[in-house]
């Protein structure tokens, strides 16, 4: 990813507090249209500016040829308003993962944790996030649907990572393919494969198994066919079914 600079001039008959609502608004529009990651960037005065720096997928993330309908919006109502916008790119991040750089991909998968800031849409090849924005919108207009899921999938890894409150429910969450959240998910997925006409795969979170001979012999939840690969995808995924689009890994006890 890489840190941008974004300053938003304060008109001189607007106070500080204005012009930072305002900007609270642009990098809301542009995080659900998938230009910036995250939800919490640090925003300050300085030289009548308020100015915000904010994690995006590339250096080019922010250009005006990437906005869509609702950023254009809040766009055109700060120039009526006399507040201009500069975004500067700073540097690349040296903490977050590295961008998708595939010309084409055999597919991709949905894929996030607690601790990521990144797209959660992974390349299939490279298993690196790939920007929303490369794709088209969704029924929204933008990618809401999908950066709503992601929150709501990170609440939920983070409590069964905590494992003090809601341990058991969260997992249920993360792990059966019939849960609100997995059905939310699949149907991004079945949304965005009719949207590319590329395969779009759902990862089934799997926390615990009794044993490595009974891990090795469980069928898909969706079809009941063997989906067990002889080869790990990525080292991380251990199944794999294609018609049925669902990826999952060994119990995280056997870590074999």
């Amino acid at each position: 990813m890489y840190v941008h600079r974004i300053e938003f001039s304060i008109p001189a008959d607007q106070d500080a507090e204005t012009t930072a609502d305002f900007a609270k608004s642009l990098l809301g529009a542009l995080r659900m249209n998938g230009q910036l990651c995250g939800k919490e960037w640090p925003l300050f005065v300085e030289n009548r500016q308020c100015v915000a720096l904010v994690l995006a997928p590339e250096q080019g993330s922010l250009a005006p040829a990437l906005h869509g309908e609702y950023v254009r919006k809040v766009v055109h109502q700060g120039d009526m308003r006399g507040i201009s916008i500069t975004f500067t790119p700073v540097a690349e991040d040296c903490t977050s993962a590295q961008t998708c750089t595939c010309h084409t991909s055999s597919g991709y998968v949905l894929f996030t944790t607690y601790l990521s800031l990144e797209s959660p849409i992974r390349c299939l090849d490279c298993f690196l996030p790939v920007p929303l924005y490369r794709f088209p919108v969704m029924p929204s207009g933008e990618y809401y649907e999908l950066i709503c899921w992601q929150s709501d999938y990170q609440s939920c890894d983070r409590l069964q990572m905590n494992c003090t409150t809601l341990e058991r429910a969260t997992t249920r969450q993360l792990s059966n393919k019939q849960s609100s959240l997995s059905k939310q998910g699949i149907e991004i997925c079945r949304t965005m494969e009719n949207l590319t006409r590329t395969p779009f795969y759902y990862y089934l979170y799997r926390a615990h198994a009794r044993s490595l001979k009974s891990e090795q012999e469980r069928c898909c939840p969706s079809c009941g066919q063997s989906w067990h690969l002889e080869t790990p995808l990525h080292s991380l995924f251990h199944f794999q079914c294609e018609p049925c689009r669902l990826v999952s890994n060994f119990g995280w006890n056997l870590c074999p």
